[in-house]
């Protein structure tokens, strides 16, 4: 558990390592104090759970880091520009974990796990992530409510994680 005092430490510790994980996703000054800041506002929140003593703390922060960051790019619909800026990156920081040999061609898997999702929730995956619609105009769009438009997206993002897993460290 992480006190008032025990967090300023932990504050103090962890700051430059949080700000250098996050300028590798925004090199915007005012977006990364915030960032830092939302990061650390989160490990605040969940102080009751942390031991910083663990020897896995430090990854723990550096997860939390990550996942805001991508959060916040995917709100501002910069996360697939990001990502095509950085493709090459990640893949040489997070090589696969098995050698892949002849890898069949990731478009026409796509396309095959895209057609194996239901009409509807393909509908919906696809105004989500080829439009950029939120789920509130798609629920509109679709005449649904915007529960079943999370459920339909949610569907479509299980059947595709599991019909592309071959292709999950490439």
């Amino acid at each position: 558990m992480l006190g008032r005092k025990k967090f300023e430490l932990f504050f103090e510790q962890y700051f430059d390592d949080i700000v250098s994980f996050l300028s590798y996703y925004t090199s915007c000054p005012r977006e990364l104090e915030d960032w830092t800041q939302e990061v650390f506002l989160k490990i605040w929140e969940a102080r009751d759970h942390i031991d910083p003593d663990h020897p896995s703390v430090k990854g723990y922060i550096i997860k939390t880091a990550r996942n805001h960051a991508l959060k916040q790019l995917r709100n501002q619909k910069k996360y697939d520009s990001w990502l095509q800026n950085h493709i090459l990156d990640l893949t040489k920081t997070h090589p696969p974990k098995e050698p892949v040999i002849n890898p069949p061609n990731f478009d026409d898997a796509y396309q095959t796990a895209l057609s194996k999702i239901p009409e509807r929730a393909q509908q919906a995956y696809l105004l989500s992530r080829e439009e950029g619609l939120n789920y509130k105009e798609i629920a509109k769009t679709m005449n649904i409510s915007p529960k079943t438009v999370e459920g339909q997206i949610s569907h479509a993002l299980k059947i595709l994680r599991e019909e592309l897993k071959d292709f999950r460290y490439l």
